[in-house]
């Protein structure tokens, strides 16, 4: 596998507007393993199999403190056996 990407789960949020409010989604939670290639904000399954969206084509960063533990650890296992 090539280097993955960055990729964040998101929530659904509530922003004020002229009209009322407009629904949008925030970046939350810990940072995953996703499949590199995708488009910005692309919604994706991480490497733990939890739909994410792509963050800014970001190479992910196993070492990271906010790293998913099981993306750092499968990606790990894809540098170890190529």
């Amino acid at each position: 596998m090539s280097t993955p990407w960055t990729g964040r789960e998101t929530t659904p949020v509530t922003l004020p507007d002229a009209e009322g409010g407009t629904t949008a989604e925030q970046m939350a939670g810990p940072l995953h393993a996703v499949p590199a290639g995708g488009e910005d904000l692309a919604r994706v399954t991480s490497l733990c199999n939890v739909a994410v969206r792509v963050w800014g084509q970001r190479p992910f960063d196993r070492a990271d403190a906010d790293a998913c533990p099981v993306c750092a650890e499968r990606a790990g296992a894809d540098d170890r056996t190529t």
